[in-house]
């Protein structure tokens, strides 16, 4: 793997912005308190926009940064990376490159080869490495020279670190299992009869899965291997995995309270589910209302800060909301900043 290519002073211009597990904690830059960021909408395939919602918090401030090449493989990415230790987000892409902005100054600093297909990307808590998942692979990559430290033939589009990031969980919405992987050496650990993980999340002491198609979350418990199955009605009876923008209900993107005792889903139906992580049982819906004439397809979510408010997406709209996650009120809306998966950095 070659060194991190460093941007000559005019491909910084021509990238620079035109205005955007337990999951990491991540530290912002001074003046804001937290920032949001995440990938516009993209298609499995092809070219995407090739854009980044950057959100500030508070205030909800919004900007949009340009990466890779709109219109190209290179532009297309679905969950990027943050790197605490240095404010630097990895945003992955479908060509196989991985772009690399430093958050403190919204301008790009390098690019490095990384796996084909791969759009998904987490860095680990002590910020050594960055992973970059495809359909068919898991590689990681050191932060300091993006060098390839291991690649294994796991494949999906969820990872989620647990508490002490001893462990790495792999899941695909096409897999059958959850891949358990020692995430310092590649090594697969064990694999959890959990299928069709649309996304992953670790909230005290228990991983939880969602199931786009079946409307199921579901919650692992590693230590004991008790696993427990919450039906709810987020369910579209003709739901089909390559009509998912037709679909009317299905679990997006999980995101879990500061104090971790709820996990929150984002439901193409235009609700928030609620999960309390003591139990583990499910709470019920709040619904999600823009305009009067719907529909409200909610795709990336994050829970900000307090824990009383969320920004989501509402996918068919191409712009996102700061909600009231009591009530579901909109509080502030944010046209023309959307992304499918929300990355939150403090």
């Amino acid at each position: 793997m070659k060194p991190r290519l460093r941007l000559s002073s005019l491909a910084l211009l021509a990238l620079m912005a035109v205005a955007a597990p337990a999951a990491p904690a991540y530290a912002s830059p001074a003046g804001a308190s937290a920032f949001l960021v995440g990938a516009f909408q993209a298609p499995p395939m092809g070219g995407g926009p090739g854009k980044m919602a950057v959100v500030r918090w508070p205030g909800n401030a919004a900007h949009v940064l340009n990466f890779g090449q709109a219109g190209t493989p290179k532009g297309n990415s679905f969950f990027v990376g943050v790197n605490a230790q240095d404010h630097q987000v990895f945003i992955p892409s479908l060509a196989g490159t991985t772009d690399v902005i430093d958050l403190r100054t919204d301008k790009p600093v390098g690019q490095f080869k990384s796996i084909p297909g791969g759009r998904v990307a987490v860095v680990s808590p002590d910020h050594r490495l960055v992973f970059v998942l495809s359909g068919k692979a898991l590689a990681a990559y050191a932060t300091r020279d993006d060098v390839l430290r291991y690649e294994i033939p796991v494949g999906g589009n969820a990872l989620a670190f647990n508490a002490d990031a001893s462990h790495l969980y792999v899941g695909g919405n096409m897999d059958t299992a959850i891949t358990d992987i020692d995430p310092s050496t590649g090594q697969i650990l064990r694999r959890i009869p959990i299928g069709h993980s649309g996304d992953l999340v670790w909230a005290h002491g228990l991983l939880f899965s969602a199931d786009i198609q079946s409307g199921v979350m579901t919650a692992f418990n590693p230590v004991t291997n008790q696993i427990v199955n919450m039906r709810t009605s987020e369910v579209d009876p003709n739901f089909a995995y390559n009509k998912i923008p037709a679909a009317t209900a299905g679990f997006m993107q999980l995101a879990v309270s500061p104090r971790q005792d709820i996990v929150y889903a984002a439901g193409f139906s235009g609700h928030i589910l609620r999960f309390s992580t003591i139990g583990p049982r499910y709470l019920g819906e709040v619904k999600v209302a823009v305009g009067k004439e719907g529909p409200n397809k909610l795709s990336g979510l994050a829970v900000l800060p307090h824990g009383t408010k969320a920004i989501t997406t509402i996918e068919n709209r191409h712009e996102s909301v700061v909600v009231d996650l009591r009530t579901g009120q909109v509080l502030k809306r944010l046209p023309g900043i959307a992304s499918n998966r929300w990355v939150l950095a403090r």
